[in-house]
């Protein structure tokens, strides 16, 4: 399955609904089955005990999850906040280094940003992202030679404010896209997303029996249950993958305001 997403990776689009399609027809399956068992005994018996167990467990891993998202997306937010921070900074001190060479740096800043805005736009694969990376952190690698080399050629009566200045943003550029680059590839465990998968779906099935065989039908909660899973899991995999599922001007707005003030 892993493998299946990853070459299809625009299919992550789509996790949150074949989650809660699936509980909702497990909660379907588990209500039939408990219908059929009340046709054939009058006297049947939920452990409480057995099902709060499950629910209590399925309840631990989904909170797991959730804060595990939380941190990445803080994490990518962070990183994108200091790449447009460091892009602006740096273009602006390139214009200590001497005309060609600033004009020249000023140039692969565009490129790279504007690479860096379009690595997530019609993803297919986990291989393509690794291709988008590895051209990114070529041109990084670029830019970090023309900036150390032009910077002895710059004008006298700036040249020390390029050594001191441009230096060190042009270092903690190559630091923060290479975070960046790393937190691409970063993403919990699928077996953390599998073991999720069929906790819920379980407990949809014990949820739909439990109902059937109680008596205790309530269609107006199992459709606010169903409602509030599934935005639970809509907003996991959107702060897991927010690249996929949130609105791409929304989460690089940042970026964009730079690539605006640097053209």
């Amino acid at each position: 399955m892993h493998s299946f997403v990853e070459n299809h990776l625009y299919i992550v689009k789509f996790a949150p609904y074949i989650f809660f399609v699936s509980i909702a027809i497990f909660l379907a399956i588990g209500w039939l089955y408990g219908r059929y068992r009340l046709r054939k005994s009058e006297s049947i018996i939920v452990r409480e005990s057995l099902a709060t167990a499950i629910f209590g467990l399925s309840a631990l891993v989904l909170g797991f999850t959730f804060s595990s998202a939380t941190d990445h997306f803080d994490t990518s937010i962070n990183i994108i906040r200091n790449q447009a921070e460091t892009l602006t900074q740096v273009y602006r001190s390139s214009n200590y280094l001497a005309p060609a060479d600033a004009e020249l740096v000023k140039k692969s800043l565009k490129t790279i940003l504007a690479d860096r805005l379009a690595i997530y736009e019609n993803l297919k694969s986990i291989d393509e992202l690794n291709e988008h990376l590895d051209v990114l952190s070529q041109q990084l690698s670029e830019l970090n030679s023309q900036i150390t080399i032009s910077i002895p050629r710059a004008p006298t009566n700036t040249r020390e404010l390029a050594d001191k200045v441009l230096r060190s943003q042009q270092e903690r550029l190559m630091s923060v896209f290479h975070d960046g680059i790393l937190n691409a590839k970063h993403h919990p465990p699928v077996i953390i997303e599998r073991f999720l998968f069929v906790l819920l779906s379980i407990g949809a099935l014990l949820s739909g029996y439990a109902m059937a065989v109680q008596k205790e039908e309530d269609w107006f909660l199992t459709v606010m249950y169903l409602g509030l899973i599934g935005l639970a899991l809509l907003v996991i995999f959107s702060l897991e993958f927010p690249n996929q599922l949130i609105e791409h001007q929304m989460f690089n707005s940042d970026l964009l305001r730079v690539q605006k003030l640097i053209r």
